[in-house]
């Protein structure tokens, strides 16, 4: 099993140049490795800011150091964790602007991939940089620099496709994504209400702008080959499968229901909710369920591949000791989650902690809902 996360930002680069400017400073590319396998228990990363001239230094380093090693199927190995470089782009698209983000085999693919886009953009250092240029100009660049794309955070109403620019991809792209990536506030039986999403990869990933958040959302899977070569066949259809998503329930996500901005309060009744019913207003931040709510065209198919999951460190009754405590003992995130028996559990952490791990495992959870920009909780 390949436990795998594909939008982790750098929050600078190793010269102290900033490169998401939201992120933190210790969002470092040898911080990301180091975390992701030793705390996280990943085995495949993707890194999004790689296009950043300071990103690819650092990688360069690290290949020189013998820190990390090119893979004979794409990306870099260290460990039993892959690399795959990739980047975020900002597009204009339909009724506004979507995220993009795409993926390369090696530095040399994606230097050549940042030539091509430097005339489009105003700072390649920065991540997730407004490129002037139309989609399928940039989807060409892609392809003919050995990339494979997917929309990111695609139902959030800051920068996702669906949620900011239209109701149907047709009416955008010039082709369908292979692959499309769900974002926080949504699952896999949300994403399936849109009937063109029937056969497209659906991926759940972290968008990590701290080392903390890495892996808050993940997948789990199969592939040919633990590589650039192995997640294309992925997003093909030629090999491989995502047997699961694990994420933060929907209710959670900080954008899953609409948002009023003058009475600075989620809104609860029924959706879909384009107004206020408080107050009336219709200065709101809709909602990812209340924008699927409106856009989608059928009742989802039976789906169990979504895993609701909240982060170890989020959980009620781990505090950092008791954090701290069950990783000696397991090792990974993973292995605490997944893995670990309750009993076992209950003496590295305590009954309190074990109680709440095997409660989030069975999926019995119960929450508070987020909404414009402001995370749900775990109710005690």
């Amino acid at each position: 099993m390949i436990y795998a996360d594909l939008h982790i930002h750098i929050g600078q680069s190793l010269d102290g140049r900033a490169v998401k400017i939201t992120a933190a400073k210790s969002l470092s590319l040898p911080n990301i490795i180091e975390t992701a396998q030793e705390v996280k228990g990943l085995s495949l990363i993707g890194v999004v800011d790689a296009q950043s001239p300071g990103v690819r230094r650092d990688l360069t380093a690290l290949l020189s150091a013998g820190v990390l090693h090119p893979h004979s199927g794409g990306g870099y190995t260290t460990g039993k964790l892959t690399l795959i470089p990739g980047t975020e782009i900002e597009l204009k698209a339909g009724t506004g602007s979507a995220h993009f983000l795409a993926f390369f085999p090696a530095l040399e693919q994606l230097e050549r991939y940042a030539r091509r886009l430097s005339p489009y953009v105003k700072n390649l250092q920065l991540s997730s940089q407004r490129a002037y240029l139309a989609v399928p100009d940039w989807l060409e660049i892609v392809q003919e620099t050995g990339g494979i794309w997917l929309p990111a955070h695609a139902f959030t109403p800051h920068k996702g496709i669906y949620g900011n620019c239209c109701r149907r991809l047709a009416e955008v792209l010039p082709v369908l994504p292979q692959a499309l990536e769900i974002g926080l506030s949504a699952d896999r039986s949300m994403a399936l209400s849109v009937s063109e999403l029937q056969g497209v990869q659906l991926f759940s990933n972290s968008d990590a702008h701290s080392l903390p958040n890495i892996a808050r959302e993940y997948n789990a899977l199969r592939l040919g080959d633990n590589s650039f070569q192995g997640l294309e066949d992925l997003f093909a259809g030629r090999a491989g499968e995502i047997t699961g998503n694990y994420g933060l329930p929907p209710i959670v996500g900080k954008y899953h229901r609409t948002y009023c901005l003058v009475c600075e309060q989620v809104v609860e009744e029924e959706p879909p909710r384009l107004t206020c019913p408080r107050c009336g207003s219709s200065k709101v931040v809709m909602g990812v369920l209340d924008r699927l709510r409106v856009i989608a065209d059928r009742i989802p198919p039976d789906d169990f591949r979504y895993h609701y999951q909240v982060p170890l460190s989020q959980l009620p009754g781990i505090g950092p000791k008791t954090y701290a405590h069950l990783l000696k003992a397991f090792g990974t995130e993973m292995a605490v989650l997944h893995d670990a028996p309750e009993g076992d559990l209950a003496r590295a952490g305590g009954e309190k902690a074990a109680y709440w791990i095997m409660k989030a495992r069975s999926g019995e959870l119960n929450f508070s809902p987020g909404g414009g920009g402001i995370f749900g909780h775990v109710k005690m």
